[in-house]
């Protein structure tokens, strides 16, 4: 859904995209390997503030694309070596929240799961179809997614005793991201099942 705003973010971060020009795409994709870990290593450290304005430099991971898309080099191996660290980053911001004992691993668990399916669908639709259809379809993607783990972490820095039944407000956002994760895994399988 919010992908398609992916334009609209795209557009403060091309003066540095065009800074970057000379360095390797791949490399400016491994510094996706960076932010997330800060972010792990400040919630666990129970230091919710920097962890979420570190959690804003996620922004990054547009730049990669932009780089290569700029200089030409756009490669079968960026595009997998950046969906690699993806799933690395996604696992390292769910889980930051249940090792550091804000969500318990009963809604982070199936979450995570959920999270892993939408992303292996929509490649293995679009690979099955031999990329004659693009398999983005759902209202839970990898934007939403991460849209909702500041938000959760936000309110839980804001509010951390507030209470919705019986649980933190963190863990009720984390509760919706699986709902709504789980409807996305239905709609993808719906999807495929269409096309394929």
């Amino acid at each position: 859904m919010l992908t398609v705003f992916k334009p609209v973010a795209e557009k403060p971060l091309k003066p540095l995209a065009s800074l970057l020009k000379t360095v390797n795409p791949n490399v400016i994709s491994l510094l996706g390997l960076v932010f997330p870990t800060i972010f792990f290593v400040l919630v666990l450290r129970h230091l919710y503030v920097w962890a979420l304005i570190v959690f804003v430099f996620n922004g990054v991971d547009l730049l990669d694309g932009m780089v290569a898309r700029m200089t030409n080099r756009v490669t079968t191996f960026g595009g997998f070596l950046d969906s690699t660290i993806d799933r690395y980053a996604d696992f390292a911001a769910l889980s930051a929240l249940s090792f550091a004992g804000i969500v318990s691993w009963d809604i982070v668990a199936p979450l995570i799961m959920f999270s892993y399916l939408i992303s292996y669908m929509r490649t293995r639709i679009e690979y099955m179809a031999k990329g004659k259809v693009t398999a983005s379809v759902g209202i839970m993607e990898r934007t939403e997614r991460l849209v909702g783990i500041f938000i959760a972490l936000l309110l839980f820095a804001l509010f951390p005793h507030t209470m919705l039944f019986g649980h933190n407000l963190a863990a009720a956002v984390f509760f919706i991201l699986t709902v709504l994760s789980g409807i996305t895994v239905a709609q993808r399988f719906r999807f495929a099942y269409q096309k394929l």
